[in-house]
């Protein structure tokens, strides 16, 4: 083959419609064309990078009943089932997993299918579709088999653990494509304790800026709270885990977030102040986390009371009968749980 015909197939295939010319990152946000693989009802929030057991999540896990259908996220071939790319050998012992190659070279894994008889834990079941084994032909939205449990996540709730894979195999996260596609996904009450990105250095938003309060409650001095975990922040955890007899590594992972809940519990505080535009604080943090709770719009907790916070406000209060003023007192802060 020449150089000129090699580079000619080369750009070619660069070019055909799907395909990928650059590598992705591990754990970058893509906006993927796909049908949401669990048919029924759910929820989820992004994982991708929660701290686990085994190391960190590299994946979404969409919170559903045993048995609720698990379809597939777009069309391709079956590549593996049980981690088996053998049709005549498909693993029972290692039931149930599903992979797909999609016919533009990314990849879908479907983990923790279920294994179980309804109605018990016993491990017994086949909860793959008929006809799924590894050179199978599929369509999008086409039924692969029931969320369970099965794998490492029999001590678990059952849920779908589903990866999304570039045509390099980099493990890319599906979040935003998942919510694109009407996936429910309630932020988390607390960005710290209900949270699941593993916090460090260098990090920004609102959980970086909840663990600051809740540092700064304890006594540690964390500098402003800013929402950038910084040098001083980094300081402070360390100080807390050496304090705690906890690894000193700087990283709020599982175990630190859990002897922080320990130290400072969670308690809602009644509103001591009327909240309006312009309004700054934690307190404004809580009433932007309600709102989204309750299914308003307030935009990213920040904990400054902007104008979509108003918006969300106001529709609140309309949708509860309230005045509709955009204030934040102690009728609306009480209908919303604050």
């Amino acid at each position: 083959m020449t150089v000129a015909v090699a580079t000619a197939l080369w750009v070619g295939l660069l070019s055909a419609p799907g395909a990928a010319a650059n590598q992705h990152e591990l754990g970058e946000m893509v906006s993927y064309p796909l049908t949401f693989p669990v048919e029924g009802k759910h929820h989820f929030w992004d994982t991708f990078w929660a701290a686990r057991s085994h190391g960190i999540h590299h994946g979404q896990d969409i919170m559903a009943d045993k048995m609720v259908p698990v379809v597939a996220a777009a069309t391709g071939t079956v590549r593996y089932v049980n981690w088996s790319s053998r049709a005549n050998d498909l693993n029972p012992e290692r039931c149930c997993t599903v992979a797909i190659r999609h016919d533009d070279g990314w990849e879908t894994w479907y983990i923790h299918l279920n294994n179980d008889t309804p109605g018990t834990d016993d491990g017994k079941a086949w909860g793959i579709a008929d006809g799924i084994v590894p050179g199978t032909r599929v369509q999008a939205g086409q039924l692969i088999g029931w969320v369970g449990d099965s794998g490492n996540a029999e001590t678990t709730p059952p849920h779908l653990h589903f990866e999304l894979r570039d045509p390099f195999g980099t493990v890319v996260n599906p979040a935003q494509a998942l919510r694109a596609k009407g996936g429910n996904a309630p932020p988390p009450a607390d960005p710290v304790y209900e949270g699941s990105r593993v916090l460090r250095k260098g990090d920004r938003g609102a959980d970086a800026r909840r663990l600051q309060e809740i540092l700064t409650t304890l006594g540690l001095a964390v500098g402003p709270v800013d929402g950038i975990f910084g040098r001083r922040t980094d300081a402070a955890v360390r100080q807390l885990q050496s304090d705690q007899s906890l690894r000193v590594d700087g990283l709020v992972g599982s175990q630190t977030r859990k002897r922080l809940r320990s130290l400072a519990p969670l308690k809602p505080v009644p509103l001591d102040r009327i909240l309006r535009e312009g309004s700054i604080g934690s307190d404004v943090y809580r009433l932007q986390t309600a709102l989204r709770a309750a299914g308003f719009s307030p935009g990213r907790p920040d904990g400054v009371f902007g104008g979509d916070t108003r918006s969300a406000v106001v529709a609140f209060q309309k949708a509860r009968e309230l005045t509709g003023d955009g204030l934040v007192g102690p009728r609306t802060g009480a209908a919303l749980g604050l």
